[in-house]
């Protein structure tokens, strides 16, 4: 029997107008899974899979949180979704990752980029600099922001922005860049180093044929060659993967592993999403969703079925998450394991860096508090203790500041995202109002990203 979740409104593919929609569990001829069905009264039906896994969707119905409401509001008016965005009085989240775009520039021509074509732009120091005080006025700090385009590394005062940022107080950098220009030119690998910010490297698998048809042209060599040495110059980087199904989906278990035998600090999947340059292609053929990339992972055998879940700030269709522990070199226990999962989802709900606030850690150390006084303790690891306990004995020393904190966690963690972006076909009114990864615009509005991959009609 069919179950509708919830109404909302999203667009026709055909026309783009805004039409009702429904979330529902169809158990018909294209399978059981969640859908998101809609009827244009000039195109007719419509329905695309927002997950594959129906028990993996209802159990997410439980990660259903309040937004944290930001110190301002840039919009006054409304003026309905998503004309208003900017954030305004109906969005429903405060802002927890900003991803600033300086460049349009880039050396590739990715046919899966999400971005439209626009005019070309540049920010200048001035104007990244006034996106920063937004921020921090909506936010009052803003421990985490990302910087993209783009191909940022193109941008000739990419070191001058990342200096701002950092000197207004963001705690941690990161630059999602396709890497070549870090494997061509030292002086630019040296702008990390000195600020120790992170390399958001895209890497999509082991298959020249992968990064062919994703990249539109064999990139492997390169990519294994710059780990190497980022690795090798002790500059921290991260990876991140776009995923499409008869792609590189069977690669994800393999790309899973690569990264807990490696020195990045977290791995992210994002299913692939037909915007811009991507509309070109066959999302009936390509799309993943969330769960289709959880199963995969599963199979690794650093990974335990149940470690993820839907990340409770966000909609809970947006992303999910899971962070490790290290204990010794490539042996790893999920933090989940360790805290239960009410802990966990209380560390992360509202915050872009974990267990590192006054909150965070007064979990963590009650559940340690916990362990440590049970009746039976014979089954207590008493590694993941004994890490553990160091780690907090340094944190709450008092002294540390935010970057030096992170430094420390990173240094002993390791945190896998997936990242599910609508498009035209899955757009979800009522997922866009609850967006906390907005992209800051010049003057003072932050447009939801999947707004602007969709709409595209906010660039000054």
């Amino acid at each position: 029997m069919n179950r509708v979740y919830y109404h909302t409104t999203a667009l026709c593919p055909e026309c783009r107008e805004k039409i009702p929609a429904d979330i529902i569990n169809r158990d018909g001829e294209e399978g059981e899974g969640v859908y998101l069905e809609k009827v244009c009264p000039v195109h007719g039906l419509s329905r695309v899979l927002v997950s594959s896994d129906v028990k993996w969707y209802e159990d997410s119905l439980h990660y259903v949180k309040p937004g944290q409401e930001p110190l301002k509001r840039n919009v006054e008016t409304f003026n309905g979704c998503p004309d208003s965005c900017g954030f305004c009085s109906h969005h429903l989240q405060h802002t927890c990752l900003p991803v600033i775009e300086i460049t349009n520039r880039c050396q590739l021509n990715c046919p899966i980029c999400l971005k439209n074509e626009t005019p070309p732009y540049s920010l200048t120091v001035r104007e990244f600099a006034g996106i920063i005080d937004n921020l921090l006025a909506t936010e009052g700090k803003m421990d985490v922001i990302n910087i993209s385009g783009g191909e940022p590394t193109l941008h000739p005062r990419l070191g001058a922005m990342i200096d701002v940022a950092l000197a207004k107080g963001v705690s941690q950098v990161s630059v999602s860049t396709n890497g070549l220009r870090l494997l061509a030119e030292k002086k630019i690998r040296d702008i990390f180093k000195r600020t120790e910010t992170i390399v958001a490297l895209q890497f999509d698998g082991f298959s020249p044929a992968v990064y062919t048809f994703l990249r539109g042209k064999d990139l492997l060599k390169q990519k294994l060659e710059l780990i190497e040495i980022l690795e090798a110059e002790g500059i921290h980087y991260s990876l991140v993967t776009t995923a499409a199904r008869g792609i590189n989906d069977t690669e994800i278990t393999r790309i899973a592993d690569f990264f807990f035998q490696s020195k990045a600090l977290s791995l992210m999947f994002q299913p692939i999403c037909f915007t811009g340059s991507a509309q070109r292609l066959d999302p009936e053929k390509l799309r993943l969703t969330i769960p289709c990339i959880v199963h995969e992972l599963e199979r690794s055998p650093y990974i335990k079925k149940g470690d993820f879940n839907p990340v409770p700030c966000s909609h809970y269709s947006c992303f999910a998450i899971s962070y490790y522990l290290q204990l010794e070199d490539n042996e790893y226990t999920g933090l989940k394991s360790f805290l239960g999962e009410e802990n966990c989802i209380a560390i992360c709900t509202n915050k872009a860096l974990p267990g590192l606030d006054s909150e965070g850690f007064s979990v963590i150390r009650d559940r340690i508090y916990e362990m440590w006084s049970a009746t039976d303790s014979s089954n207590l690891d008493e590694r993941i203790l004994a890490r553990i306990k160091n780690i907090l004995r340094t944190l709450d020393t008092g002294n540390l500041s935010g970057r030096q904190k992170l430094a420390l966690g990173a240094k002993h963690m390791k945190a896998i995202f997936i990242h599910h972006f609508m498009d035209v076909h899955t757009m979800d009114l009522a997922r866009l109002a609850k967006c906390c990864n907005p992209y800051p615009r010049t003057g003072d509005r932050l447009i939801p990203m999947c707004a602007e991959n969709v709409f595209s009609r906010y660039r000054e």
